[in-house]
């Protein structure tokens, strides 16, 4: 009797550590950034208002760009995109939203034909100024209008080039720089993907 004890104990011991040792390691490559992020909600390309606990249980990439963005945002989402379609060609275990920092032009409509480029499940977030304002500092991202600068499309709007990673309970696990290749977004993103 003592030795079917045991052995169970052990059993559930094994159980418990193979059951939990990716989250674990996950835990100690990817920290939890506390200061980063929390709950919003604001307007989407879906037709109703959504914010990060509409995604629980999904990764989460947030990206805080714009529509008439000549290099940056363009870039940073063609690697998300090539890394989504690697990881999660099926989309049910990632969700990208980009939120406008120009909500002046970007309309939700034009978000919705610009992010259906990159890909068809990519979702655009949009509220007045003053809130994407409140909901970037939550993200400890900034940005500015910049009308000294001219594109072709008018004025710029310089802004911070992070893709925020959350977990499936919608914490900010890693903050990939503009620099980011699609290896290193994988690489990283697998290691909260794996059960």
């Amino acid at each position: 009797m003592k030795t079917s004890k045991k052995f169970l104990l052990n059993y559930l011991y094994i159980s418990f550590i193979v059951l939990f040792s990716g989250e674990i390691q996950a835990e100690n490559v990817l920290p939890v950034y506390d200061s980063l992020g929390g709950e919003f909600e604001m307007q989407s390309t879906l037709g109703k208002a959504v914010g990060p606990k509409d995604f629980e249980g999904k990764l989460q990439l947030i990206y805080f760009g714009y529509t008439s963005c000549p290099d940056i945002c363009p870039t940073t989402l063609t690697v998300i995109k090539q890394a989504v379609e690697e990881l999660d060609p099926s989309g049910e275990q990632i969700q990208v939203l980009l939120i406008t920092v120009d909500p002046e032009r970007d309309s939700l409509e034009k978000m919705k034909i610009y992010l259906e480029f990159f890909h068809p499940g990519f979702v655009g977030l949009r509220a007045p100024l003053e809130d994407v304002q409140k909901i970037a500092k939550q993200f400890g991202a900034f940005f500015i209008k910049d009308e000294v600068n001219q594109s072709a499309v008018g004025y710029l709007v310089t802004h911070t080039g992070y893709t925020y990673l959350l977990d499936r309970k919608g914490r900010v696990r890693k903050m990939f720089s503009s620099k980011v290749d699609v290896p290193e977004m994988i690489e990283t993103v697998n290691l909260l993907l794996k059960p």
